[in-house]
């Protein structure tokens, strides 16, 4: 049977709802994605880094605002200037990997955010895409997320290959 005959039959599973169809096709989108994600992590690590200036960062209330304060959602807010080749640019963005995180677990977005070394005069490296200097971060994937994505890419894979032909 070929890939695209067992593909057609893992569909026709999925749609009726078979536990094997659907962890085929979560199985197919999880490696995708995380195949992504893994090529945009390995092409952030080789962009350039400059000098930046770093304006203000911190955890900003993300969504509505809600009378429970444990079902407030929050991100990381950040706001840096940098320059590419004398033109001046503002970034916002922290890291490639965007966390939204609950009042109780904000502690994700500080610990993410003590990840970018910032200098006593307040500096900071900027990480820039050379083809498009506005797109920016102030931390690059490393190697122990790469891992993680790699293995969140691969596990629903190896799992199902487990439960339905070992």
């Amino acid at each position: 049977m070929n890939i695209l005959n067992y593909s057609q039959e893992m569909f026709e599973l999925a749609i009726e709802g078979r536990t094997q169809g659907v962890w085929y096709w979560a199985s197919v989108y999880a490696l995708v994605v995380c195949s992504y994600s893994l090529w945009f992590q390995i092409r952030t690590r080789k962009w350039p880094t400059t000098k930046g200036k770093l304006v203000q960062m911190g955890v900003k209330k993300f969504g509505a605002n809600v009378a429970v304060r444990a079902n407030q959602d929050y991100v990381g807010d950040a706001l840096y200037i940098y320059s590419v080749l004398n033109k001046h640019y503002e970034g916002s963005r922290i890291s490639p990997w965007v966390f939204v995180a609950s009042h109780n677990a904000r502690f994700i977005l500080e610990k993410q955010q003590a990840q970018v070394q910032i200098g006593a005069d307040g500096g900071v490296n900027v990480y820039y895409n050379p083809r498009n200097p506005k797109k920016s971060y102030l931390i690059v994937a490393g190697k122990t997320g790469m891992v993680i994505t790699i293995l969140l890419g691969a596990l629903p894979s190896i799992s199902y290959w487990m439960k339905y032909y070992v």
